[in-house]
């Protein structure tokens, strides 16, 4: 599956590349339409970890309660859950869906002759190599850590559990190293990507304080 996928993104690209003489260019689409096609999955998922966060007083209650019972515990948080109308895995849909594509991403970046010495901007001379800037004589991979700022950003938006908060810096950190030798044109569509998800979750969170400023009746 991953390989057909591929295939039908070497052909897209290529495709776009006769109109947008910029492989960066047209990598930057394909995110942006990736990102309008997974939309409302991810509105889904953002409305499911809202609700998630929400029920957590409820769901420690429970722990409480039935902290010698771990079957009742279980069936009682899966009852909540169905009250609720909240589904504990929707949070991850979206990167499910994800996967696939940014595996034949990969596979697309590091077999393909076409995407070769494709430049796209400044020092970002071949999409299918990690992309190396010199500072003080040392070569740094910047999208990358553009990639893990976007990422820091995005998970201080969305983790308010405490006991998550060590994974708002780990999570960066770790992208960072599995990504470090990745080819430029994989990791520009994961940090626009990312930024895209960042300006979704910041229209999410504005629509929710705003319908909820309407709930609440004016005092005084």
């Amino acid at each position: 599956i991953v390989r057909e996928i591929s295939k039908l993104l070497l052909v897209l690209f290529v495709a776009a590349h006769a109109y947008i003489p910029n492989y960066g260019a047209v990598i930057i689409l394909f995110a942006f339409g990736v990102k309008g096609l997974v939309y409302p999955l991810t509105h889904k998922s953002f409305e499911s970890t809202s609700r998630m966060q929400e029920l957590q007083p409820k769901i420690a209650a429970l722990k409480e309660k039935h902290k010698n019972d771990n079957q009742r515990l279980s069936r009682e948080t899966m009852k909540l859950y169905k009250e609720e109308g909240v589904n504990p895995l929707g949070g991850c849909l979206p990167m499910v869906l994800q996967m696939p594509i940014f595996i034949a991403m990969y596979e697309t970046f590091s077999s393909t002759i076409e995407l070769r010495q494709a430049s796209f901007v400044l020092w970002i001379d071949d999409l299918s190599l990690p992309d190396e800037l010199l500072v003080a004589g040392t070569a740094i991979h910047v999208l990358p850590l553009l990639m893990a700022g976007a990422m820091f950003f995005q998970s201080k938006m969305t983790m308010k559990d405490p006991k998550q908060a060590a994974l708002v810096y780990i999570m960066p950190v770790a992208m960072v190293l599995i990504m470090w030798s990745f080819s430029s044109g994989l990791v520009l569509y994961w940090t626009v990507f990312n930024a895209l998800q960042i300006g979704q979750q910041y229209l999410t969170n504005h629509l929710k304080k705003s319908r909820q400023s309407k709930a609440t009746p004016a005092t005084g």
